[in-house]
């Protein structure tokens, strides 16, 4: 039997509500929106090296050179250039022309909850972390995905993760290894009559034992019993994780893409 919330209609609903949270978190956090025509500009001069605080964002029809032009104008300052892009027809095409460019491009799958998890999952080891302890795992994180990045930037994000996370009034979920070290983290984010799990990541030598399942697990009980109307998750549409937040109850409404290069790439 589907469930009241699974349905064209519904997924279309929990959609715009999705992107309406992702967008005041960003004017909420970001030093500058500015409208550019088809989306908006986002600029915060004290975190330049926080991508996600420094990002045009297309939400209107427009071709790749058009995106490209507005990155040039509107990010001269950056050593790179950060795109995101709502899912819309146009955004296969301009996905390929980026593509060919030599751009590194993403795409992220947004998953609302609609459905019970598919099995029963102990999750009694399941606590709360501290900030330092959310800090401390996110860094690395951060440091595996992007080897040689640099302290600063580090310590930037250190700053975003911090507002972000004040913002949203995140509960740091976490599992500990046997000495009490955190080995696991997702956050749950409550804003309003909307749930948000997010930063769902385990440390290399704790993987395979299930801590990503039970952490997630444990957030969407939380957020069922919360005032929350729509639960939602953001996932790499290329990687597995995405399999195990279905399992769990999540299932797609959406997507979106992102475009990055470092300035002085070949185009």
């Amino acid at each position: 039997m589907k469930s009241p919330r699974d349905s064209v209609r519904a997924r279309a609903q929990d959609l715009e509500l999705v992107r309406g949270e992702l967008l005041w978190t960003l004017a909420t956090l970001a030093g500058d929106m500015s409208p550019i025509g088809p989306g908006w500009s986002f600029r915060t001069p004290a975190l330049p090296l926080v991508w996600s605080l420094n990002q045009i964002r297309i939400t209107a029809p427009a071709s790749a050179p058009d995106v490209v032009a507005l990155a040039d104008e509107h990010q001269a300052e950056l050593p790179y250039r950060h795109i995101v892009v709502d899912d819309m027809p146009e955004a296969a095409e301009i996905a390929d022309d980026f593509s060919r460019a030599g751009w590194q491009v993403d795409r992220e799958v947004l998953m609302s909850l609609t459905d019970p998890p598919d099995r029963v999952v102990d999750t009694s080891r399941v606590t709360e972390l501290s900030e330092d302890q959310m800090l401390s795992l996110v860094r690395r994180w951060a440091s595996e995905d992007h080897p040689g990045v640099g302290e600063d930037a580090l310590d930037q994000l250190d700053e975003y993760n911090r507002g972000e996370g004040r913002l949203w009034q995140e509960q740091r979920l976490g599992v500990l290894d046997r000495d009490g070290n955190p080995v696991a983290i997702t956050k749950l984010r409550a804003h309003g009559r909307m749930s948000w799990v997010e930063d769902v990541y385990t440390v290399a030598e704790a993987r395979g034992q299930g801590a990503a399942r039970a952490l997630v697990t444990h957030a969407t009980e939380l957020a069922r019993r919360s005032p929350s109307d729509v639960t939602f998750i953001i996932a790499d549409d290329n990687d597995w994780p995405k399999e195990l937040y279905a399992r769990i109850g999540f299932r797609p409404i959406g997507f979106e893409l992102t475009f990055h290069r470092a300035v002085g790439q070949d185009r």
